[in-house]
């Protein structure tokens, strides 16, 4: 157990001899913490945000309303969520691309609290996302800007929504093990949310709350509709991931079978109610 632990987080021993003799899932929430941490320090995760932090260096203050609301809403989904995808999806793949995989069923964690580990180590992205997102709307308040009311369900769907790509991840590694699943995945996903939010922008995996209402395009107003019910939308399909996740793990297949079709009910039912 302690070397699965080593070889798969890069921890020291002294780290795991002190879950040893526990039961496995007393230790799911010790991997999880390991795993997080692989996917925080993952070289597609630090470039990303180099890449943001970079864009935030080089590019000009927002000056408008609109472009204020856009940059605290968006512009940390957008870059977060994608990298929380492929750092998630590579970091649960690891086993498979190295050929761990073919000696981890006789080790005494079994795939079912590897697999939830992974998926409790994506809310590590998840809250640098929230706290990304607050010291974005810190900066552009700090600098006299953002006369909008931002609400707290605004900011709420930022880390849910990279909650969602980190969760999407691992279900990817896990139910389409196969070389550049990932990226096709995601070029279908970010074509079907283009395509989706043209019917209306709740619809999509992240909403621009802001809109402009004037022909001027100089006072921008809310888009209509209901931001709770968005986030009830959001969450039920990071549930129905994570239910992906853990099918071919459990010996119940009918477990997450039926919670991912409970979900799904609560899918349509909350993206209908988001329209109103």
């Amino acid at each position: 157990m302690t070397d699965l632990l080593v070889s798969a987080s890069g921890a020291r021993p002294a780290q795991v001899r002190r879950a040893t003799g526990s039961t496995p899932w007393a230790l799911v929430a010790d991997l999880a913490r390991l795993q997080a941490v692989r996917i925080m320090r993952h070289p597609v995760f630090l470039l990303g945000l180099g890449w943001y932090v970079l864009l935030v260096g080089i590019g000009e203050r927002p000056h408008t309303l609109y472009a204020e609301y856009s940059t605290v809403t968006g512009s940390v989904a957008y870059l977060v969520g994608p990298i929380a995808f492929f750092a998630a999806n590579l970091v649960a793949s690891s086993g498979r691309r190295s050929g761990a995989d073919e000696w981890t069923p006789s080790l005494p964690m079994p795939r079912l609290h590897r697999t939830s580990a992974l998926l409790l180590a994506c809310l590590a992205p998840a809250a640098f996302a929230a706290v990304l997102d607050l010291a974005v709307l810190y900066a552009i308040r700090l600098y006299g800007g953002l006369d909008m009311h931002v609400q707290w369900q605004h900011l709420a769907s930022v880390p849910v929504t990279v909650l969602g790509g980190a969760v999407l991840g691992v279900a990817v590694a896990r139910l389409l093990p196969w070389t550049g699943v990932p990226l096709v995945v995601v070029v279908a996903l970010v074509s079907f949310n283009l395509w989706v939010t043209t019917k209306d922008p709740y619809l999509g995996f992240y909403v621009d709350f802001a809109e402009w209402t004037t022909p001027g395009n100089m006072v921008p107003a809310m888009v209509p509709g209901d931001p709770s019910w968005h986030l009830v939308f959001l969450l039920a399909l990071t549930g129905l991931a994570a239910c992906g996740a853990l099918l071919q793990d459990v010996r119940r297949w009918w477990l997450p079978f039926t919670g991912g079709a409970v979900l799904g009910v609560v899918v349509l039912v909350s993206g209908t109610l988001q329209l109103a």
